[in-house]
């Protein structure tokens, strides 16, 4: 399921509805999604509420589930507002951009877990697509959502990660 199926199936359901007719100051802030063996996670769409400052997050795939909410861990930076008029990439496109990267640079560092969230962020909005590799690295990739270019990218040993 792509990140726009899973916002309008969220979108049209009553636990969605119901939650944001009580919080009308909420807004999208990130999209969430695992995939490990090539099989896809669960959507998680999360909400900023600037009143308490927590994330409501829904779990969408054929059920929409609303999760409990979450004490934020951020800097002091404001949570970004996700803006889905510059989601012009879709996941697919993502991950193939991505992919491409990873066999031309780090061909030797396989992937086994791939961690994506679309967020806007200070260098802008963007697909921050992880792969967990069998080398116990972390390759991080941060696409443009808009436009696809690669903005940034590193490899880090997942043991030398700073806390």
């Amino acid at each position: 399921m792509q990140f726009k199926d899973a916002l309008k199936k969220l979108n049209k359901s009553s636990e969605f509805n119901d939650w944001k007719n009580k919080h009308k100051d909420s807004y999208l802030s990130y999209g969430f999604i695992m995939i490990a063996s090539d099989v896809q996670q669960d959507w998680q769409l999360g909400y900023y509420n600037p009143g308490n400052d927590t994330l409501t997050s829904f779990s969408v795939n054929e059920r929409v589930i609303k999760n409990p909410d979450a004490e934020i861990f951020k800097n002091k930076s404001k949570v970004q507002r996700l803006d889905t008029r510059k989601v012009k990439i879709n996941l697919n496109k993502a991950l193939r951009i991505a992919e491409t990267l990873q066999k031309e640079k780090y061909s030797a560092h396989i992937p086994i877990k791939k961690i994506i969230i679309l967020q806007n962020l200070d260098l802008g909005q963007v697909w921050n697509i992880t792969y967990v590799t069998q080398s116990f690295k972390t390759l991080n990739i941060k696409i443009n959502s808009e436009t696809g270019e690669i903005l940034k990218y590193d490899l880090v040993d997942l043991f030398n990660v700073e806390k």
